[in-house]
């Protein structure tokens, strides 16, 4: 980097720092309304008020082809309140605008039983209506909206980064109207670095055949398959592979079958071409569905055959039994695998148990594992306590479950969890924990569970709101234009962004900085049971693998927009599970240790607090990178009383920017 460019890059930060300092009292009148911005991470209750140091402008930072949001908050009494943002540009012609800029309203859900020890009871935002949908592109009733005295409301304004668009700062100015009048400065800072449209991480999320058409324990009579296709086109644009596509078997029980109506909807999502705003995004995997409770061998034969002449086997898994003895005897599964085999024997096969039941009551033949996560790693006492992943070779997923609030006792705390009245950042931990893990696939039951009992207003299952219903039925008489869509969660953009972020952790570690990448990730979410940290902690973490993957020299190995993982990686081959593999993941110590490797030279410790509780942007790093530039902290007009955290994740950018520009000149 030359010095004109870094003396361009640094003085780009006093004016986004003075509008910082000068909207960062935005209120008019002490009884007013007063807009703020909060992170992602952050659930904006309407309880909550703006902490002293609420931020009033945003910053994100961000790979191509990710998505990063921020909330904007209205704290009331405001009545019929809009916000409109029209595009952000780096000033060279480049823009990110249309459905890659999406404001939702965030709908408040009414918890009535606490989860867990952390939940609680009350209204929760939840469910996000857009102004302009990204599915159809249709209007919306996301505005106007009223706020209630002493109360907030929050829209979340969600990024997504073209893959095309260059490095750099994108600037733009959202407007807030009506009852509530302000001018909210947005600044996205756009890393050199690339994620594949397909994550590496792979995902399996149930939806029932009939889901998207069941409101209110009423199927009803209209089954448009399109809309269960713009299902799968949200879930897909949420980094999600629904494993049920399909609302019809395809195949029979004598292995007849018709595959039009499944390659007609479902072979775009499996190939790359349906109209995902990720561009060649693909399905990860799709699960043989069968007429029977298992597959036999003429369903396992049709289903292979089929998927191995369209190139798709690579996705194509047996769900043979789930949570035995529950659904099926222990003595059940391994004759049904030897039917599935006898279709094909290269046919991965799935069991939601763990090594150690299996082992107890004689099971042999299962090739993927998918044990549940404190199956995985237990609290002291619990069953599991410690670390298994030594018992597990590569094949393998896993899943939370009930489990992580206590199915109904209410008293588990620090689990991973997609229940609504959960911390945002317990939200996206799991994918964290994948990589800490080495677990390369993660399951989940059901996306439409609560369809029957009217979303809504009610998603009480298995003692937690929410669990295994991550949409919405956005039906035009509820959310406004002509077309039916599913309306997303907030719960679901968390879990899209923990794979972004695992993809962030992929990449640093296959550059040759696993190790740093390993402590990173142990720092936030040290072990399965410690799966909760701050908004600021994410952003700081986040800011140092940017930092290590641009340090490498290369900004997206292997990445882009074809519609393939990073690693290009399947479901491996049937032949057994190599448990007890020597890498076992990179498990942390079972002793509860980060491992040796988490006080690796050089690596930030992640203890970055959250002094800014209402801020947007990523904390302090503790530098050392080689050639770091440092960003001036006082005087001559340089943001002396600008929060520090806010702007330390430039230096390190920058730094990593100036040494790939001289490893580049030296080549």
């Amino acid at each position: 980097m030359s010095i004109a460019t870094r003396d361009a890059y640094l003085h780009a930060v006093p004016p986004f720092c003075t509008a910082l300092l000068a909207l960062a009292s935005l209120a008019a009148t002490p009884a007013g309304p007063r807009v703020w911005v909060a992170p992602a991470a952050q659930k904006i209750r309407p309880q909550v008020a703006p902490p002293a140091s609420a931020a009033a402008s945003a910053a994100l930072f961000a790979a191509r082809n990710e998505f990063e949001s921020f909330h904007v908050v209205v704290t009331g009494a405001a009545s019929a309140a809009s916000m409109s943002l029209a595009a952000l540009d780096d000033g060279r012609g480049h823009r990110i605008a249309g459905r890659d800029l999406v404001l939702y309203r965030e709908v408040l859900f009414n918890v009535a039983v606490a989860s867990d020890a952390q939940g609680g009871t009350g209204r929760w935002p939840d469910a996000l209506i857009p102004d302009v949908d990204p599915i159809v592109g249709e209007k919306r009733n996301a505005f106007p909206f009223d706020v209630p005295a002493g109360e907030s409301r929050a829209v979340l304004v969600d990024v997504h980064v073209p893959a095309d668009a260059p490095a750099g700062v994108y600037r733009g100015t959202l407007q807030v109207s009506g009852g509530a009048v302000a001018s909210v400065p947005v600044q996205v800072t756009v890393w050199d670095i690339a994620l594949p449209s397909t994550p590496g991480l792979r995902t399996a999320f149930g939806m029932a055949f009939i889901g998207p058409w069941l409101h209110g324990n009423t199927a009803r009579v209209v089954t448009d398959l399109n809309v269960r296709d713009r299902y799968l086109q949200a879930a897909l644009d949420n980094r999600i592979s629904i494993d049920t596509p399909a609302r019809d078997v395809p195949v029979q029980a004598d292995g007849g079958a018709d595959w039009s109506e499944y390659d007609l909807h479902i072979a775009p999502f499996l190939e790359g071409t349906a109209p995902t705003r990720l561009i060649g995004a693909r399905l990860t995997t799709a699960r043989i569905e069968s007429p029977l409770a298992y597959a036999n061998t003429p369903i396992a034969a049709a289903w292979s055959q089929h998927f191995r002449a369209r190139g798709w086997f690579d996705r194509l898994y047996d769900y043979v039994c789930d949570e035995p003895p529950a659904t099926c005897a222990f003595s059940d599964i391994d004759p049904r695998i030897a039917q599935a085999h006898a279709g094909d024997p290269d046919l991965p096969v799935l069991v939601t148990t763990s090594a150690q039941a299996a082992k107890a009551h004689g099971v042999t033949g299962i090739t993927v594992f998918s044990p549940v996560i404190d199956a995985m790693d237990g609290k002291p006492g619990m069953t599991y306590a410690g670390s298994q992943r030594a018992l597990y070779g590569a094949n393998l997923f896993w899943y939370q479950s009930c489990d992580s609030w206590g199915c109904g006792a209410h008293d588990q705390t620090g689990w991973p969890s997609y229940a609504i009245d959960t911390d945002g950042t317990r939200n996206r931990s799991m994918e964290w924990l994948s990589f800490s893990y080495g677990i390369p696939a993660e399951l989940y039951f059901d996306t439409t569970h609560a369809y029957d009992l009217g979303p809504w207003t009610n998603q009480l299952t298995s003692g937690a709101e929410g669990d295994g219903t991550l949409f919405y039925p956005g039906t035009p008489a509820l959310i406004g234009g002509a077309t039916e869509i599913p309306i997303e969660s907030l719960r679901m953009k968390g879990i899209r962004d923990g794979i972004e972020d695992h993809e962030l952790l992929q990449m640093a570690a296959s550059l040759g900085h696993e190790e740093e990448a390993l402590a990173i990730a142990r720092a936030l979410f040290p072990r399965t049971f410690q799966a909760e940290t701050t908004p600021a902690a994410l952003d700081h973490a986040r800011a140092q693998l940017a930092a290590l993957i641009l340090s490498a020299g290369t900004s997206s190995p292997d990445a882009g927009v074809d519609g393939g993982p990073a690693d290009a990686g399947g479901l491996p081959p049937s032949g057994g599970d190599d448990a007890g593999a020597a890498d076992a993941g990179g498990a942390p110590a079972p002793d509860g240790g980060a491992g040796a490797d988490a006080g690796a030279p050089g690596v930030p410790d992640g203890g970055a607090t959250d002094a800014d509780a209402g801020g947007v942007g990523a904390p302090g790093l503790d530098g050392g990178l080689p050639g770091a530039v440092p960003l001036p902290t006082g005087g001559g007009g340089r943001c002396s009383s600008a929060p520090a955290g806010a702007l330390w994740p430039l230096a390190a950018i920058f730094a990593a920017l100036a040494l790939r520009r001289r490893r580049l000149q030296t080549r």
